[in-house]
């Protein structure tokens, strides 16, 4: 799964830093493993599940139960962002220092591509002007990408990780349909 990515133009020891003082602005204690976790997200541009972040922090650093209470806690003061593909798993990257941003996914291949425009601000506008208050939103679009559409076009219909993609007349994909097994 490729990663997004984050401002060319903030160094991640300074992204790192920034992401630390965070931390430390709503009392949480700069820990190893706290410490260790945002690197990864900071340096390997996630977004990442707990188990991925895991194993690229090392066992000796942490045991998985303290990447997940590191990354709640984290999550809580919005330092990172926690992002849903819909594969039930969750996934995190770090929130400081970037743009909003949204992902795209490959239904196919899984490749993750960051959207760098968001379409739903103007909802959280329009939730504003009818009321309410603490208002966000969460956004994820799903597709298939053109590698995998050659593929598809060039092979028949592509199956990976059990989505079936043809290809329609006029280019376009329908829907994935899952293989029975």
């Amino acid at each position: 799964m490729s990663g997004c990515s984050h401002p060319e133009n903030i160094k991640p020891d300074l992204l790192l830093e920034a992401a630390v003082q965070v931390l430390r602005e709503h009392q949480h204690r700069v820990t190893v493993p706290r410490r260790a976790i945002l690197s990864v997200l900071v340096r390997e541009h996630g977004p990442f599940t707990a188990d991925e972040i895991h194993r690229r922090v090392g066992g000796e650093v942490c045991d998985l139960v303290t990447v997940y209470r590191c990354l709640g806690a984290m999550e809580e003061i919005g330092l990172v962002r926690r992002c849903d593909f819909g594969d039930g798993s969750y996934r995190y990257e770090v929130s400081v220092g970037g743009e909003h941003h949204h992902h795209i996914i490959c239904r196919s291949c899984h490749s993750v591509e960051t959207l760098d425009r968001c379409m739903a601000e103007e909802l959280e506008r329009l939730a504003r002007r009818m009321g309410y208050v603490a208002v966000s939103h969460t956004l994820e679009v799903f597709g298939v990408c053109t590698k995998c559409q050659q593929t598809a076009s060039q092979d028949g219909p592509a199956t990976r990780s059990g989505v079936v993609v043809e290809r329609l007349p006029g280019g376009c994909c329908p829907p994935p349909k899952q293989r029975s097994r």
